[in-house]
């Protein structure tokens, strides 16, 4: 199925009809739907698709070159300059090779040979050379100053999440508040939203996929080591945040990192969007980290504390309205732009949260000269409630001009409450 990279599909397709050589990266995490991207923008286009595998750069060059002269109609040597020219001559043609960096991590000469083809070969081509990887850190590495393919690329685009509202078209005859949940505990993955069964309630779905047998049991430990090289010490750190460490020296402390070593970890941490350092909007207050990564969340509080219960073939207890009551605020932070289109809330230009001196405001976002404040709260409120929340918000940003509202699970739709329903809702 695919569903939304409306965005990142006109970029490429806008790309592609402006002529001339292309060189575009697609990262992001594992499962996050960047093959299917390439695959429907190569969808009525000359092109070949190749999965990169570990294996021999002359193995790999010798698939590379059977694929190519399959879609071009004529032999091509099993070797790279043969295969870079019989490239360069084709005319507009798409090459998307999956996992690249699975070469590089096999042979290091795999970036340079990249680098001497872009350069000698296929630079002044109508060749669209399109490079996914799942590595975030190979990928900046590659590209950053000093990198092999440094100054190269026409674009990048990096795949996150999928927003909220999309939800519901892998789970139809799910209520809002299901949705919603199922969200949270997927992080908008979308493979991992499509292991839900819609037939299946949602509290069976999250039974098993989360089951010694599930497909996202060991999920979480699988990420961090496919991307890090001491995935223990980013784990503890993780924890440590979810446990409620939020300051630098806080996390140094509960995590047992030395606080010389530690910006490194949570720099890595931040590129593969685990966690966010948040600097206050309209306050002063020291900074806080926070993980955003709500699958990983979910994991470490409500699995990785049952792993020998589980071990022994049980699910895992959830308490979905304790975990709700804490994820519920990344879910409508990701619905804003959504919420600013369907004409819900104003247009805004920055979002983030808002403490000071044991003050707090869930969400805080700038609309020209006025403020958009949401306070999250994962429960049912009825109007009365909401005004008395909205009148303390005001309170607590000084009176600030602007809209106040109150995003809870289920209350009168319109108003200043937003609803799971005007989430997940279809339209």
């Amino acid at each position: 199925m695919f569903v939304d990279r409306a965005e990142e599909l006109r970029v490429l397709e806008e790309l592609y009809a402006r002529g001339g050589a292309q060189l575009v990266v697609v990262y992001g995490r594992r499962r996050i739907g960047k093959t299917w991207l390439v695959k429907k923008f190569l969808e009525g286009k000359r092109g070949v698709y190749i999965y990169a595998m570990r294996q021999p750069l002359s193995v790999e060059v010798a698939r590379l070159a059977e694929a190519v002269s399959a879609a071009l109609g004529r032999y091509v040597r099993p070797e790279w300059g043969a295969v870079f020219e019989a490239l360069a001559s084709a005319g507009r043609f798409v090459l998307a090779i999956d996992e690249f960096t699975h070469w590089v991590e096999a042979n290091s000469a795999a970036l340079s040979t990249l680098q001497w083809g872009w350069d000698e070969y296929l630079s002044n081509s109508e060749v669209f050379l399109v490079l996914l990887s799942s590595t975030v850190s190979l990928v900046e590495k590659a590209f950053s100053y000093g990198g092999g393919l440094y100054g190269r690329r026409s674009a990048q685009l990096k795949l996150g999440p999928l927003e909220p509202q999309y939800t519901g078209l892998f789970l139809p005859g799910y209520s809002p508040e299901d949705l919603a949940i199922a969200y949270a505990v997927s992080n908008g993955v979308p493979y991992y939203l499509s292991l839900f069964r819609a037939d299946r309630p949602l509290e069976e779905n999250i039974a098993f996929l989360f089951s010694k047998w599930g497909p996202l049991y060991e999920e979480a430990e699988n990420l961090l080591r496919y991307e890090v090289r001491e995935p223990h010490v980013y784990f503890n750190i993780v924890r440590a945040i979810e446990e409620g460490a939020s300051t630098y020296s806080e996390i140094a402390d509960r995590a047992k990192v030395k606080a010389a070593t530690l910006s490194k970890y949570l720099a890595v941490l931040e590129k593969l969007d685990v966690v966010k350092r948040e600097v206050p909007l309209l306050s002063k207050a020291r900074p806080v980290y926070r993980v955003v990564d709500l699958y990983i969340k979910f994991w470490i509080s409500s699995v990785y504390p049952q792993r020998e219960w589980i071990e022994l073939g049980e699910s895992p207890r959830v308490d979905l309205r304790k975990y709700m009551g804490q994820a519920y605020e990344e879910v409508v932070r990701r619905a804003i732009p959504h919420l600013a289109k369907v004409g819900r809330i104003p247009p805004v230009e920055k979002c983030g949260r808002y403490w000071e001196k044991g003050v707090e405001v869930d969400i805080v976002c700038l609309s020209g000269d006025r403020v958009v404040a949401i306070e999250v709260k994962w429960r049912d409120v009825d109007e009365g409630e909401a005004l008395e929340i909205v009148r303390e918000t005001k309170k607590k940003l000084g009176g600030r001009e602007g809209v106040y509202l109150v995003a809870a699970r289920r209350g009168p739709r319109g108003g200043h409450v937003i609803t799971a329903e005007d989430i997940f809702a279809p339209r």
